[in-house]
């Protein structure tokens, strides 16, 4: 009787053992799977992270951004205008005030984008000179700029039958010059006889082009700031290297009262430093000015770049096709615009938020994380 029921006990322990058995395995096999999905969902996870932390930052870029607006238009009214950032206004967000929220870093930095020479005012002389200045010699540089300006002024005549519009003509398929200053800097690429100069033979381009971008610049203005002018630009311009050094050694100089570098707001304000230079094109105020703010929290960054002018000082050039339609359109619609331009121009003005400046462009970049230290310990 003891034998049956201890048989009887051994049976029934069996089955509870193979569930625990089953459990282990199956706990087992469940954690494999959620350590895979971890691991497969992590970069996701981290794109999610990162684009919540861009949002958030795309607030004190912004923040930053108009209080930076503000300061400098504190300044144009003051002053008359600007001029170099040593006017007082390089860094603006502590002569505003502003305290960015805690965690988070934020950085101004300018570029005085009217301290180039102006592509669409530039003349043929001007731009030989300064294709010479950045290194051709004065029979390619003389190749280059008139394959360039057949390319961006109508009626040009072309001093050669290899710059001419008739090469265009020649293509597989046949094109045209587009008649207009250049809208981006790739159209170099496209421009007979200066595209061998500006790229090599792989299509890569040169350190002519990177020189070329850093001393024009696509937008019209009426003039160049000597504020902020380089050599080079200086030099196409028609002034000599000791009227070149003059000045630079004048702007780089403290004055022994203030301890602070000086700057110049009339042409003839320059020329007491460096005697009768040329002016043509050339002024002291910025009009046209490029503002980057970074704003960066721990391991997430945004960068806002701004380009501003004020008072319609600078603007992109129109198409050749472009501002003819505009004429004609105007011309056609005159009479019938006359009778509620009055009741449109009240709409406008109730509206429209003014600002005393015009945004020209504006760009977002999340920048990646900085590459650790070369000497930083491997995680």
């Amino acid at each position: 009787m003891k034998r049956h029921r201890f048989i009887s006990c051994l049976f029934a322990v069996r089955p509870r053992g193979s569930v625990v058995v089953v459990v282990l395995v199956t706990l087992l096999f469940a954690s494999l799977l959620l350590t895979r999905l971890i691991e497969t969902s992590s970069t996701d996870l981290l794109i999610a992270m990162r684009v919540a932390d861009r949002d958030r930052l795309r607030a004190d870029a912004y923040g930053a951004m108009e209080t930076t607006l503000a300061a400098l238009v504190d300044f144009r009214t003051i002053d008359g205008g600007l001029y170099a950032p040593v006017q007082g206004w390089g860094d603006p967000l502590t002569y505003a005030g502003y305290t960015p929220r805690e965690g988070v870093t934020v950085a101004v930095a300018f570029e005085d984008e009217s301290a180039k020479l102006s592509l669409p005012r530039i003349n043929l002389d001007t731009l030989n000179t300064l294709l010479v200045q950045l290194g051709l010699s004065v029979p390619d540089a003389a190749r280059v700029a008139d394959a360039m300006f057949v390319w961006m002024r109508t009626g040009h005549i072309a001093a050669e039958t290899a710059t001419s519009a008739t090469v265009y003509e020649r293509q597989d398929p046949p094109s045209q010059p587009p008649y207009r200053s250049l809208r981006s800097f790739d159209e170099v690429a496209d421009i007979a006889v200066a595209k061998d100069f500006f790229y090599d033979a792989d299509g890569q381009p040169k350190q002519l082009l990177a020189d070329f971008i850093a001393a024009v610049s696509l937008y019209q203005f009426n003039s160049t700031n000597l504020n902020s002018a380089n050599p080079t630009v200086l030099a196409a311009t028609g002034w000599d290297t000791t009227q070149t050094g003059s000045l630079q050694k004048y702007l780089a100089t403290p004055v022994s009262a203030t301890k602070t570098r000086p700057y110049i707001r009339t042409l003839a304000e320059a020329r007491r430093q460096v005697g009768n230079a040329p002016g043509r094109n050339l002024g002291a105020q910025i009009q046209l000015l490029r503002i980057t703010v970074t704003a960066r929290q721990g391991a997430a960054q945004l960068k806002v770049s701004t380009l501003v002018t004020w008072a319609g000082q600078a603007a992109f050039p129109a198409s050749l096709a472009a501002t003819a339609a505009s004429a004609a359109g105007a011309t056609n619609q005159r009479t019938t615009a006359s009778n509620n331009t009055q009741a449109q121009t009240a709409a406008a003005n109730s509206n429209t938020l003014r600002y005393p400046y015009t945004v020209l462009e504006l760009s977002e970049t999340s920048l990646p994380d900085p590459p650790p230290p070369p000497d930083a310990p491997a995680a």
